[in-house]
C-alpha cells in the first residue's frame, strides 16, 4: 500500500494539480495531509478560492450543525472578533500569493469572497496586484450587494479595482459581483481584454454606464456576457460586432441592442420594473437556440407575436417566457421547438400547440386564468408539466377542470406530471365532491404542495379532490412547515390503507404504499414520517 502511494506522490506535479482540480474544494483541501508531497501539492495549486465568510464563521460544533449556524455567529460574534478574524484571513491570503510569488509560481484561477470589505481594501489592492502578476486567466470577485448598503457614507466607497487588474492581458474570464465599482478607468483606451472570453457583472456599481459598453467593446473573443444590474442604473446597451458572442444574459437593462452576433445561440433578458417600457433588438441574431424572456406583468405578449418568432428565428428549440400578459388564444407551430415552458403568465385561455419534436412543456402558474392545452403531431417522448393551485376562496376552480385540463392533453400518449397547490383560507369546505362516473385521467405524477394551515375538516374533502382529478402512477409530498401537513399526510396514507374497501376508486389497485425518499430505510409511511424533517418529500408508487 505504501508503494502504491508513493507512486502517486511521485507523479508530475503537472498531474497532481489536475488531480485536485476534479476534487471538490474540501476534498482538494484534505490532500494535504497524506504526505509532504501532497502538501507541496496543495500549496502550489494553481487554482485559489478565498472566503472570508469561513473564517469569521468558524465553530467548534460539530460539522453538520455548523450551517444552520454561520449567519448567526457572524451577526453576533463581538465587534472585537469580527475584526481580528478579517484582519487574520487577510494576512492568510497575503501568506498564500506571497508564497507563489516568491517562487514564480503562476495562478490559473484567483476566486475572493468577502464581507467586510471596508476594513481590508489597501490589503485587497495587494493582494490583487499578487494576482495580476502571475498570469491569472479567471478573476472572480464577490462582495457584499450595494442594494442592501443603506448608509450613503458606506455605499460612496465602495471598491475601485486597482489599475494592474483591468490591464491584465492573461484573463480569459471575469467576474466582479456586489459593491465594486466600474468607473472611467474602464473608458481608457489602453485597456484591451484580448483573451477574454467570459464577462459577468453582477450587481456592480455604475459610475459611468458607458464603462460597460466600452468594457464589451474591447473583448474581441467575448463569448458569454452576463450583465444583473439594479433596474435604472443602465438605460441603455449595444452590443456591435462581437463574432464569437455565444450567450447572453441581461437583467435590469431597459434598452439593449445586439447586431452582427450570428453566432449567438442564447439570449436571456430580464426587465421586471413595475409598468416601465423596455426594448430589446436581436432580430439579426438569426441563428439564436434558446430564448427566454422575463418581463413585468403589464407586459402584452400576443398571439401574433408567437406566430413570428419562429419564422424569424428558424433554429429556435428553447422559449421560456416569465410574468406576463398572454393573448386569450395562443397558436404556437415549430418544427424545430423542443423545450417550450411558460411561467406565470396570465389571461390565457386556449394554447394550441403544434410542435412534433417537442420534448418538454411546461405550464406553471396560471394567475387566476384557467387555460385548456391542446397537441397536435406530438413527440412519442413528450413531457408535459402542468402547475394548478387550488384555492377554496375561488370555487371555480375544481376538480372538473383539472380533469379537462388533463384529458385534453391526450395523456396516454404524453407522460404528463402535475403539481398540485392546495391553499384553504376558511375553515370548513364549502363544497361536497360526488362520485364521478367516467374514470379519472392516468397520469405519470403528482407533486402535492399543502401551503397554508390545514383544518381537519378540510381533510377528506381534499382526499377526494385527489382521488377524483386524475390517476397518478407515483404521488409525492413536499412538506410545509405545519405539523398539519405531517397529520393530513397520515390521514392520507390511512385512506389508502382502507382502499380494498373502496370498490369505486383506482388507489383499490395500489399494491402497497411506501417512503421512497428518507433519510432512514425504505419503510410504512406511518413509521416513517415523525422522522422528516420538513423539507423532505414523500413518495407514494401505483404497482399495477
Amino acid at each position: 500500500m505504501e508503494q502504491e502511494e508513493d507512486k502517486l506522490s511521485n507523479l508530475p506535479k503537472k498531474i497532481l494539480h489536475n488531480i485536485l482540480s476534479r476534487l471538490p474544494e474540501d476534498d482538494a483541501n484534505r490532500t494535504s495531509v497524506l504526505s509532504k508531497a501532497w502538501l507541496e501539492t496543495w500549496y502550489t495549486f494553481p487554482i485559489l478560492c478565498f472566503s472570508d465568510f469561513d473564517f469569521i464563521t468558524e465553530s467548534t460544533q460539530p460539522k453538520e450543525d455548523i450551517a444552520d449556524t454561520k449567519i448567526t455567529l457572524m451577526f453576533f460574534q463581538p465587534v472585537e472578533d469580527l475584526s481580528r478574524k478579517s484582519k487574520d484571513f487577510i494576512e492568510y491570503v497575503k501568506r498564500r500569493l506571497l508564497r507563489f510569488w516568491d517562487h514564480g509560481l503562476p495562478i490559473k484561477e484567483f476566486a475572493f469572497m468577502i464581507l467586510d470589505l471596508l476594513c481590508m481594501s489597501e490589503d485587497l489592492d495587494f493582494c490583487l496586484k499578487l494576482v495580476a502578476e502571475s498570469g491569472v486567466e479567471v478573476l472572480d470577485l464577490c462582495f457584499p450587494d450595494p442594494s442592501f448598503v443603506k448608509d450613503e457614507k458606506d455605499r460612496s466607497e465602495c471598491y475601485v479595482l486597482p489599475k494592474g487588474v483591468i490591464e491584465v492581458k492573461s484573463l480569459t474570464k471575469l467576474v466582479l459581483a456586489g459593491d465594486i465599482r466600474v468607473d472611467q478607468a474602464f473608458m481608457n483606451h489602453s485597456i484591451k481584454f484580448f483573451s477574454l472570453r467570459e464577462l459577468h457583472l453582477l450587481h456592480v456599481v455604475l459610475e459611468d454606464e458607458q464603462a460597460i459598453e466600452r468594457l464589451i467593446s474591447c473583448c474581441p473573443l467575448i463569448e458569454i456576457i452576463t450583465l444583473m444590474l439594479s433596474g435604472g442604473s443602465m438605460k441603455s446597451l449595444s452590443m456591435h460586432g462581437l463574432q464569437k458572442l455565444n450567450t447572453v444574459y441581461v437583467d435590469g437593462i431597459k434598452e439593449v441592442y445586439i447586431d452582427e452576433a450570428s453566432s449567438l445561440k442564447s439570449l436571456y433578458y430580464c426587465y421586471d420594473c413595475w409598468n416601465a417600457p423596455f426594448k430589446i433588438d436581436f432580430i439579426q441574431c438569426k441563428y439564436l437556440k434558446e430564448l427566454l424572456l422575463c418581463l413585468n406583468s403589464t407586459t402584452i405578449i400576443t398571439d401574433k407575436w408567437f406566430l413570428e418568432i419562429f419564422p424569424k428565428f428558424p433554429f429556435l428549440e428553447t422559449l421560456e417566457i416569465w410574468n406576463c400578459i398572454l393573448s386569450e388564444t395562443i397558436n404556437i407551430s415549430s418544427v424545430q421547438l423542443k423545450y417550450l415552458h411558460v411561467y406565470d403568465c396570465s389571461n390565457l385561455k386556449e394554447a394550441n400547440i403544434d410542435a412534433p419534436n417537442l420534448l418538454s412543456c411546461k405550464f406553471d402558474g396560471f394567475n387566476g386564468s384557467k387555460p385548456i392545452i391542446s397537441f397536435l403531431n406530438i413527440s412519442s417522448q413528450l413531457e408535459v408539466h402542468l402547475s394548478v393551485s387550488i384555492d377554496d376562496r375561488d370555487e371555480d376552480l375544481d376538480v372538473f377542470y383539472v380533469r379537462e385540463l388533463l384529458q385534453n392533453i391526450k395523456p396516454e400518449n404524453v407522460l404528463i406530471s402535475l403539481s398540485l397547490f392546495i391553499y384553504h383560507f376558511s375553515d370548513a369546505p364549502k363544497q361536497v365532491f360526488l362520485d364521478i362516473p367516467s374514470p379519472p385521467p392516468s397520469i405519470k405524477h403528482m407533486d402535492l404542495f399543502i401551503l397554508s394551515e390545514l383544518n381537519e375538516n378540510w381533510y377528506s374533502s381534499d382526499v377526494d379532490f385527489i382521488r377524483l382529478c386524475c390517476i397518478p402512477e407515483t404521488i409525492s409530498w413536499n412538506l410545509d412547515n405545519c405539523d398539519s401537513s405531517k397529520a393530513f399526510v397520515e390521514f392520507f396514507y390511512e385512506t389508502l390503507r382502507r382502499r380494498k374497501d373502496d370498490t369505486k376508486c383506482w388507489w383499490r389497485d395500489l399494491k402497497e404504499a411506501k417512503v421512497t425518499r428518507s433519510t432512514t430505510d425504505e419503510g410504512t409511511m406511518l413509521k416513517s414520517l415523525p422522522k422528516y424533517s420538513t423539507q423532505q418529500n414523500i413518495m407514494f408508487r401505483k404497482d399495477i
